[in-house]
């Protein structure tokens, strides 16, 4: 399989990343979010641009973006703008989306790019290419908030994301049932057997924790632990999160 590298992380190989977000809705809050990611010392931070009350306005982006990498350091720098109808903040038209990914991407600062493979389908496999162009990896992704889909279903998207080009695919689920964290975690190591490129999927809440610290032995590259404040739900702190990663690995490395 393909790893991706950026920076100091190498994605898909070994001990799964850990990834803190930036959540923070202003200027201040953000700043106190970066402290605390950073005193948390994760392989890899995300910034949430819908959480940002100035989310919409380029330039003031790109200025908070500046702040962030400075501060970040050798942290590498995933940039996100999650829509609404994938769990996000807040809604936006896709010729905006696509024009806040490039801006982003032009000032080389951010490492990777989340780009939600079913915002507009058919235009998917052009933007994951023209941020590729400017050398930023791209996290092509999928949500759903309400409920689980069933395996074929699952299996299906993760083929579209495939197909775009994309360096990395993920998903994430919310499970009603025990069962259906089942199914994520077979979704997961089938994907992960089947394509030749790193795979991110998570099972939300407190029925789907078991997704964020197996994903050494399924196939999950990257687990989002909180940072001041979590992005999803079931989302834990990086220190604990890491022990039992760490734990995991040694055990594996014995077997």
């Amino acid at each position: 399989m393909k790893t991706v590298k950026v920076k100091t992380a190498e994605i898909g190989k070994g001990i799964p990343k850990i990834c803190i977000p930036i959540t923070g809705t202003t200027k201040e809050e953000i700043l106190l979010d970066v402290e605390e990611a950073l005193k948390q010392k994760p392989d890899l931070a995300e910034w949430r641009v819908d959480c940002y009350k100035e989310g919409e306005n380029g330039e003031k982006v790109l200025e908070m973006l500046k702040t962030i990498t400075d501060k970040l350091g050798q942290i590498p720098l995933l940039f996100t703008f999650r829509t609404a109808k994938e769990g996000g903040s807040r809604q936006i038209p896709f010729e905006d989306y696509v024009k806040l990914l490039d801006q982003a991407a032009a000032t080389g600062l951010i490492d990777l790019a989340d780009v939600e493979i079913f915002f507009q389908k058919s235009s998917a496999p052009n933007l994951v290419k023209q941020l590729q162009d400017q050398g930023v990896k791209v996290v092509v992704s999928n949500h759903h908030f309400e409920g689980t889909p069933c395996k074929a279903e699952l299996m299906e998207t993760l083929d579209i994301m495939w197909k775009s080009g994309a360096d990395i695919l993920k998903i994430a689920v919310m499970p009603k049932s025990f069962q259906d964290l089942l199914c994520l975690l077979e979704v997961t190591k089938e994907g992960a057997e089947k394509y030749d490129r790193p795979l991110i999927t998570m099972s939300m809440g407190k029925t789907g924790f078991l997704s964020r610290i197996c994903g050494e032995i399924t196939g999950s590259a990257v687990t989002f632990a909180a940072g001041r404040n979590a992005s999803a739900p079931g989302q834990g702190k990086a220190e604990p999160m890491r022990n039992i990663l760490k734990g995991i690995h040694e055990i594996l490395k014995d077997d």
